[in-house]
């Protein structure tokens, strides 16, 4: 299911630190944690990615540039988030 508008979350490493995504697509340490809004923490127990998307590049005021990741949960929900700007999103939940 894509979300009508991605919501806002963080993702921490096993030691709590934000897990960042260089210029590069270098991750810097596995995600670990999840957090979506002001909810509770959840745990990552698998996770692929990143994947790029350079969206428009050839128009540099339309231009994006995302990394996407899919995890899944020790609850068992599978999330497509994208993190851009540094700002992580979920933007579609799979069934």
């Amino acid at each position: 299911m894509v979300l009508p508008s991605p919501l806002a979350a963080t993702v921490h490493d096993a030691a709590g630190e934000p897990v960042v995504i260089s210029a590069r697509l270098a991750v810097s340490a596995a995600p670990a944690r999840l957090v979506v809004g002001t909810g509770q923490p959840a745990e990552i127990v698998g996770w692929a990615g990143p994947w790029p998307v350079d969206e428009r590049w050839w128009a540099p005021a339309e231009a994006r540039r995302r990394a996407r990741f899919q995890v899944g949960l020790a609850d068992g929900t599978a999330l497509l988030l994208a993190v851009e700007a540094g700002q992580w999103l979920v933007e579609a939940i799979y069934d």
